[in-house]
């Protein structure tokens, strides 16, 4: 299998979600091969999920800090995207992973964890879609299997974690944020270029 590589670039929340439904459409009609696109976001934007309530986080806060706001197409809850993060899609035929949603989560996040394991941090795959470092998750992941027996996955990599904005425009307390969630920085010092490069390798 032949994979079409994009390269990391930073848009704004709208024109990434842009992008991937173009990459979709490409791919669902034969006219790209499967694709992995890394991405960065700017300002730092919140996705909604597929089917999520967008009252559910706080667009006063976003609104004061400058957060962009966009849905995705594929399910679950609000992610937060710091500018400083990594995020990733993957587009192909669900074929590819045996026609498995399962399947595909599970290869897809251990090209992750073998990412953060060449960066000395050692992760594992929690809930079918989380990826966490001692209890906390470092990486969220959705999927869908989408019209045309096209799967598409989104995930991010968080790099560092804004203690003021990232609670503020979830609408959730600091606490929960310190409980649940833990990031790059806190685990080992490294520049966000070697992070970079550990991705490409590990997928």
């Amino acid at each position: 299998m032949n994979w079409r590589l994009i390269g990391q670039q930073t848009y704004s929340a709208a024109m990434n979600m842009a992008i991937d439904n173009s990459i979709y459409e490409s791919v669902a009609s034969g006219r790209e091969a499967p694709t992995i696109r890394f991405y960065r976001w700017m300002p730092s934007s919140i996705s909604i999920g597929a089917y999520q309530n967008p009252k559910e986080i706080s667009l006063e806060a976003c609104k004061m800090h400058n957060i962009g706001i966009v849905r995705r197409m594929t399910g679950g809850r609000a992610v937060f995207h710091d500018k400083s993060d990594f995020t990733y899609s993957v587009i192909a035929p669900i074929r590819v992973f045996n026609y498995s949603i399962g399947s595909a989560y599970r290869q897809i996040c251990s090209w992750i964890i073998n990412s953060l394991k060449e960066l000395g941090i050692k992760s594992s795959l929690e809930n079918k879609n989380d990826i966490v470092v001692r209890g906390k998750k470092i990486s969220g992941n959705a999927a869908k299997a989408m019209d045309k027996g096209i799967y598409l996955q989104h995930g991010t990599l968080i790099y560092d974690i804004d203690w003021d904005v990232m609670p503020a425009a979830l609408n959730i307390s600091k606490d929960i944020v310190n409980e649940r969630v833990t990031s790059i920085l806190q685990h080992r010092k490294i520049n966000q270029d070697k992070v970079y490069d550990a991705l490409i390798n590990g997928f």
